[in-house]
C-alpha cells in the first residue's frame, strides 16, 4: 500500500490526501489507514455520519484486498449482491457463531479504476429483509481517475460516440447527464450507428424468444380432456353416477410456454416508441428535402417499414408494450436481448462525460487507453504534417469500422495522409499472418495496436510498430530492474521490461517478401523500429536518460511515455512528437535505416557496394538456393562475366529470370574456380568448361534495396557488375 501510495500521490500531487469519498447506507464510524499515521487504522473522528469526503484512497486497482463484513444478529445467510454475477459469486458466507456471519472474499479491481458499490443483504433477528451499501472510489497509481481519465473518454467519445460505456463492469464512473440526444440530429447520428445491430438483435429475439412457464385453467367437458388427475378422476365417477356427465364441466390446467414476459414487452415497448422517434425526425428532415438526397431517405423509410414488420411479427403483435420496471438478468445477459437494452439505452439519453451523480458503467481502462493512443497518434502525425481532417486530397479514413473497435476482433482502421509524394498510413489493430500479403509473418499471427508506414517516391518503405500497454504489475512483484527505475524516476511510471521484451519479438517475427514461383520468400526483417506506449509523464530530460529511452537510439526499440494531462493537453507525449517529427520530415530513408541496427538477416545497402547481376533458369533456382552457389561462365565466349576492378568484393548477388528478380548477400570472400564435372556433382547443368562460383551468405533475399528494371533484349542473360546506385536508375530499353 505505501508503494502504490507514493506513486499514486506521485501522479495526482497535493490533492492525492483529499482524493476520495466514501459513503455507507448505514449510519456509523469509519477508520482508513491514513498514510499521514504510516497506514496505520486511523478512526476519521465523524460519529453516526454516512459520508465522509476528502479523505485519501485507500482502495488501489493494483492490489488484491482480501474484504470481510462481519454481521451479527442476522436471522440466515447473508449475501452480496451485484449486478456482475462475478463480483457475487466470489464472497462466501461463514457462520462464526450463533446468529453471526462473515461475508469474504479477494477482491481486485484491475483495469477497473472508479466507484464501487458492495451491497449486501441480510434478514436482522425478528425485523425484514434489508440491503445496505458500502461505496468507496478505486483509484490507479498509473493516472488520475478523476480529471485526466475524462480527459480520455473525452478524447474517444468525440471521435467515436458512445462506444466508451458498458452496462456489466465492476466499477462505475460519476457522470452528468446531459440530454445531448434529446436534439434530433445527434439521435439521428447514434441511430444510424446502431440501428443495424439493433434490427439484427430484435429479428432473433422473434426467431429465438425468452418464454415463461406458466398454467392456464380451463373448463371443459369430459371429451374434451386428454389428461386426468385422480382429483378429475374421481369428480368425473361422481359425475357419472349422478347422470349428468353430459352436463358437467371439469377444472383442468394446462402448462404452457408464453411469450408474454416483461423482456418481450420491453422489446416492443422500444420498437415503437423508436419507430415514434424516427417519424417524428423524418418528416423534419423532409421539410428540409432540398438539402438531403434522395436515397438517404429512401434509406430512413426502409428503416421505418423493418421496424414497422418486426413490431407486427407473430411473436410481438399481441403483446402490450410496456417499459422495463425492475431489473432483468435476460436483459443484461441473454443474446439479442441485451443487445437491445444497450441500443435503447444509448438512444435514449446522452451522457455527458463531467464529474456527476449519474453512474454508467465504462470500459476497461487498458481498452480506452489503447484506443486513446492511437487517437493521440492520429492527431500528432496531421499536426506535423500539417496536414487537415475533413480534406480528403490530405487525409483520408473511414470512420465506420471503429463503432465497435472491441467487439470484433478481426476489425482494422487505417489512416491515409498524403505529404507531397510521400504516403504515411497510420493503422489500428492492424494484423500480421501468414497470408497477409508482401509483408507477413512465417508463423503464427501478430497484431500490434498501432503500425506507422512511410512509403517514399522510389517504392521506399520504413514501418515502426507502437503497442500501447496500460500495463499494472503486482506491487508485489517488482523486479530489481524496475525498482531500480521507480526509484530513479522519482516514484513515475515505467515500462515493464516483458513488454519492451514483446517489441523484439514482433520485429523478429515480421518479415517482407514477394512470391517467386508460388514460394513465399521471408526476404528481410520489415520492421525499422518498435515502440512501447506507457502511462507516464515524468520530466523529459529524466526520461532521456533511462535504458528504454536510450535504447531507441541504439537498436531503434524502447518506450516513450504518453499520458492525458488535461491541464495542458498540446503538451502530452512531447517526446513521442518529437521522435514522429524526426521520422516523418527529419530524416531520409537512408539516415533512419543507418541509424537502425540490422537485425540477422537483414542488410541495409550502400550506393556504391557491387552487385553481380546474373540471370537463372527456373529449374535452377531450388539448386542455387540450396547450394548457396551461383557460376559465372569465364573466357572470351559469348556469355563469359567480363571482370572489373573490386569484383572480388562484391556483396550482392542480383538474380532474374525476365520476370523476377532477388537481391541476395555474397559472403565477401571473392569467387572460387569450379569445373564443369564438379559442378554436376552438385547438380548443376552447366555446358562450358571453366566457371567462377560466388557463394552466397544468405538464401533470403534483401528487400530494403528497389532495383530499377534491367536491360532487356538477346543481352540480358549475359552476367555483369554494376554498383547500387546505377540499379536504381532508370534504364532505357537496348536495341538490338
Amino acid at each position: 500500500t505505501a508503494n502504490c501510495w507514493r506513486r499514486f500521490s506521485a501522479r495526482v500531487g497535493e490533492n492525492a490526501s483529499e482524493y476520495c469519498s466514501y459513503r455507507s447506507s448505514l449510519a456509523g464510524r469509519l477508520a482508513i489507514a491514513l498514510p499521514s499515521q504510516s497506514h496505520q487504522l486511523t478512526d476519521t473522528g465523524e460519529e453516526a455520519a454516512m459520508q465522509w469526503d476528502n479523505l485519501p484512497p485507500v482502495f488501489y486497482e493494483t492490489a488484491v484486498y482480501n474484504v470481510n463484513i462481519y454481521l451479527s444478529d442476522i436471522e440466515s445467510e447473508p449475501r452480496v449482491v451485484h449486478k456482475l454475477k462475478e463480483v457475487s459469486d466470489l464472497f462466501t458466507a461463514i457462520s462464526v457463531g450463533d446468529n453471526k456471519w462473515v461475508l469474504t472474499a479477494p477482491l481486485s479491481f484491475l483495469n477497473e479504476p472508479g466507484i464501487f458499490e458492495l451491497s449486501y443483504r441480510y434478514k436482522p433477528v425478528g425485523m425484514a429483509e434489508r440491503t445496505d451499501t458500502f461505496a468507496f472510489r478505486v483509484v490507479s497509481p498509473k493516472l488520475d481517475t478523476k480529471d485526466d481519465y475524462l480527459h480520455i473518454l473525452n478524447d474517444i467519445n468525440r471521435e467515436y460516440n458512445e462506444i466508451v460505456f458498458q452496462y456489466l463492469t465492476k466499477t462505475v464512473q460519476s457522470l452528468d447527464k446531459g440530454g445531448r440526444t434529446d436534439n434530433d440530429v445527434i439521435w439521428l447520428s447514434i441511430f444510424r450507428q446502431v440501428i443495424d445491430n439493433y434490427i439484427k438483435a430484435v429479428t432473433y429475439i422473434v426467431t429465438r424468444p425468452h418464454l415463461r412457464e406458466t398454467k392456464e385453467v380451463h373448463y371443459s367437458h369430459a371429451d374434451r380432456i386428454k389428461r386426468w388427475t385422480p382429483a378429475m378422476a374421481q369428480k368425473y365417477a361422481q359425475s357419472e353416477n349422478r347422470g349428468t356427465l353430459d352436463r358437467d364441466y371439469f377444472r383442468h390446467e394446462a402448462t404452457i410456454n408464453t411469450c408474454d414476459t416483461a423482456e418481450n414487452r420491453f422489446v416492443k415497448f422500444s420498437l415503437e416508441r423508436i419507430s415514434r422517434r424516427l417519424a417524428k425526425v423524418f418528416d423534419h428532415i423532409r421539410s428540409h428535402g432540398n438539402e438531403i438526397t434522395d436515397s438517404e431517405l429512401n434509406t430512413l423509410d426502409e428503416y421505418a417499414i423493418k421496424l414497422r414488420k418486426l413490431s407486427q411479427s407473430p411473436l410481438l403483435r399481441r403483446l402490450k408494450a410496456e417499459p422495463l420496471r425492475t431489473e432483468s438478468l435476460v436483459l443484461q445477459k441473454r443474446t439479442g436481448y441485451s443487445q437491445v437494452y444497450r441500443y435503447w439505452i444509448m438512444l435514449q439519453k446522452g451522457i455527458e462525460l463531467f464529474n456527476g451523480s449519474t453512474q454508467i458503467g465504462t470500459r476497461p481502462i487498458w481498452e480506452l487507453y489503447e484506443l486513446w493512443c492511437f487517437l493521440k497518434m492520429r492527431r500528432m502525425v496531421a499536426k506535423i504534417l500539417s496536414l487537415h481532417f475533413g480534406n480528403n486530397d490530405e487525409i483520408v479514413e473511414n470512420p465506420m469500422p471503429m463503432i465497435e473497435p472491441f467487439t470484433d476482433n478481426s476489425q482494422e482502421h487505417t489512416v491515409y495522409y498524403r505529404k507531397n509524394e510521400d504516403e504515411i498510413r497510420l493503422h489500428y489493430q492492424h494484423t500480421y499472418n501468414r497470408t497477409s500479403g508482401d509483408v507477413h509473418t512465417a508463423t503464427t499471427d501478430n497484431r500490434p495496436d498501432i503500425v506507422l508506414t512511410i512509403r517514399k517516391p522510389d517504392g521506399f518503405e520504413l514501418t515502426y510498430l507502437f503497442d500501447a500497454k496500460y500495463r499494472v504489475c503486482d506491487d508485489n512483484e517488482f523486479s530489481k530492474e524496475d525498482k531500480d527505475e521507480i526509484n530513479a524516476l522519482r516514484a513515475a511510471d515505467y515500462p515493464p521490461s516483458d513488454a519492451i521484451n514483446q517489441m523484439h519479438r514482433y520485429r523478429d517475427a515480421i518479415y517482407y517478401g514477394n512470391k517467386v514461383e508460388n514460394v513465399r520468400l521471408h526476404s528481410a526483417k520489415e520492421i525499422i523500429g518498435g515502440y512501447i506506449l506507457f502511462p507516464g509523464r515524468g520530466d523529459d530530460e529524466a526520461v532521456r536518460n533511462r535504458y528504454f529511452f536510450k535504447s531507441i537510439e541504439t537498436v531503434n526499440i524502447g518506450a516513450f511515455p504518453l499520458l492525458p494531462d488535461h491541464n495542458d493537453p498540446d503538451n502530452e507525449g512531447s517526446l513521442l512528437f518529437e521522435h514522429l517529427t524526426k521520422i516523418l520530415v527529419g530524416q531520409s530513408a537512408y539516415e533512419q535505416i543507418r541509424d537502425s541496427i540490422p537485425q540477422h538477416g537483414l542488410s541495409y545497402a550502400r550506393p556504391d557496394d557491387l552487385v553481380l547481376v546474373g540471370y537463372y533458369e527456373t529449374a535452377m533456382l531450388p539448386t542455387i538456393l540450396s547450394r548457396r552457389l551461383y557460376y559465372v561462365r569465364t573466357g572470351n565466349e559469348r556469355g563469359s562475366i567480363n571482370l572489373v576492378p573490386g569484383c572480388e568484393k562484391a556483396k550482392y548477388l542480383l538474380l532474374h529470370n525476365g520476370q523476377n528478380r532477388m537481391l541476395l548477400p555474397l559472403d565477401g570472400n571473392g569467387p572460387r574456380y569450379f569445373n564443369a564435372q564438379t559442378l554436376r556433382e552438385m547438380g548443376f547443368s552447366p555446358t562450358g568448361f571453366h566457371y567462377l562460383g560466388f557463394s552466397l551468405k544468405s538464401d533470403t533475399p534483401i528487400t530494403t534495396v528497389d532495383i530499377a528494371d534491367l536491360p532487356g533484349g538477346r543481352q540480358h542473360t549475359t552476367p555483369y557488375f554494376a554498383s547500387i546506385k546505377e540499379l536504381q536508375r532508370p534504364h532505357t530499353p537496348t536495341k538490338e
